[in-house]
């Protein structure tokens, strides 16, 4: 796997790794290759339990007391380096957060070193205290983010809100307010209400809704990957990327999606001021045009909707979920604050951010270090006819890449890229309900 061998796809050129101990001392001056394998992972943050920072794991066989010399406690500095041939380069410092050692014999022990970026540490660390009036939730993410771009000189990209709130922050993480700020920021451009916060190799975190990263009518497909027919027929996929196994996690879930306030749900707000209560509703079959999904919400004009499901009557019974929002008019003296936003956003949120994650696949492709979460891809999937060349109408399709992992692994020769994709909406419209 060295850089003399590169062939292409597939193939990996790790041209630095190195550890710098709290001391000072430096693996590369004691093994220039000590890894035995290393997993790098971007992740949205999508799914609970899921990081927004980078994140990994070096697994090194320690034949050398390699744990004694560099007296390794979970405070040290990791930088790689790698990258597929003729494709964008990986280039990461972070921070090691936990060490694991394994003894599957009296010779042998094996090193397990967990790693993140240097901002999530920091973000653990720090406390911020701020008070806003009528700012931009958008500019409001560019200030909490600043503690955290002076640990690496990372940059925030913040797609800009329409909306302004006022709010008080008291002895809290920037990465707690910077989440809490996604939760009712509203883009300038499009109308729902689904901005996320994310980390992407290249030194970049995005402050962003989901729909400026999908809309069909701007973003394009960053790569096609094929899934070879069953039958073994090869079809001419030299312009398309193979897919070398994949699986389908998850499709809608009827039940849990009408519990969650997916399809219909209504909102109780009480003013505590003026002692008004009000109702909003959010109606998804009525609203569906109105988001950018990450397929085209309309294949063509009059074929129908690509929604998740194809009955009315889900969107209209609105009390399938309530949710209740205190407010306070005038707290701050201003039109709105935080609280108030929350009526506005939350319910069209809720159902967005289990939308996005409706239709969700697992694939996996040959190593391919320029592929980032936050971007776009097209799946092409035949159906189990083998004959004909189609497609599956549903699977198939664009989706919205929310984990990529890479696997590089000297033992194995081997370099792999796993992705976790969803998408919000099927390529086709379904079937009119009977």
């Amino acid at each position: 796997m060295s850089e003399a061998t590169n062939k292409g796809q597939g193939d990996v050129d790790v041209s630095h790794f190195n550890i710098i101990s709290s001391s000072g001392k430096q693996l590369k001056d004691i093994s220039s290759k000590a890894w035995n394998s290393i997993t790098y992972t971007e992740s949205m943050g999508l799914i609970a339990g899921d990081t927004q920072f980078i994140s990994g794991e070096v697994a090194i066989n320690d034949q050398i007391n390699i744990f004694n010399e560099m007296a390794l406690v979970g405070d040290e500095i990791i930088e790689l380096r790698f990258k597929t041939p003729q494709k964008e380069e990986i280039d990461f410092i972070g921070r090691i957060y936990n060490v694991e050692m394994i003894r599957p014999n009296k010779e042998t022990r094996i090193l397990n070193l967990k790693f993140c970026s240097a901002e999530k540490v920091t973000a653990e660390q720090l406390k911020v205290n701020r008070a806003y009036r009528e700012v931009k939730y958008s500019d409001m993410a560019k200030d909490i983010f600043t503690p955290l771009n002076a640990v690496g000189k990372k940059r925030i990209y913040t797609e800009d809100t329409k909306n302004k709130g006022s709010m008080i922050i008291n002895n809290k993480s920037p990465l707690d307010v910077l989440n809490m700020i996604t939760r009712v920021s509203r883009s300038a451009e499009y109308q729902g209400a689904n901005y996320v916060l994310f980390e992407q190799s290249g030194g970049i975190f995005q402050f962003a809704s989901l729909e400026s990263l999908v809309d069909p009518a701007k973003v394009e497909p960053a790569i096609t990957y094929v899934v070879d027919p069953p039958s073994g027929k090869k079809n001419d996929l030299r312009k398309l990327a193979t897919v070398r196994g994949y699986k389908i996690v998850s499709l809608p879930n009827t039940i849990a999606n009408i519990k969650a306030g997916v399809y219909g749900s209504t909102m109780v707000s009480n003013d505590l001021m003026k002692r008004k209560v009000s109702y909003s509703n959010f109606n998804y079959d009525e609203s569906y045009s109105k988001y950018k999904s990450v397929n085209y919400n309309e294949v063509a004009m009059g074929q129908g909707k690509t929604s998740l499901t194809n009955n009315p009557t889900y969107s209209k019974r609105k009390n399938s979920s309530i949710r209740f929002v205190p407010k306070h008019y005038g707290s701050f003296d201003t039109r709105t604050n935080y609280a108030d936003e929350r009526e506005d956003s939350e319910l069209i949120r809720n159902s967005q951010m289990r939308q996005i994650n409706a239709i969700r696949l697992q694939i996996i492709v040959s190593g391919d270090s320029q592929r980032r979460v936050g971007e776009v891809i097209e799946l092409k999937i035949p159906t189990l006819e083998k004959t004909g060349g189609n497609l599956d109408e549903l699977l198939s399709g664009r989706y919205l890449v929310s984990k990529v992992q890479h696997r590089i692994s000297s033992v194995d020769n081997e370099y792999i890229t796993t992705m976790e994709i969803v998408a919000d909406s099927f390529t086709n419209p379904l079937p009119v309900k009977a």
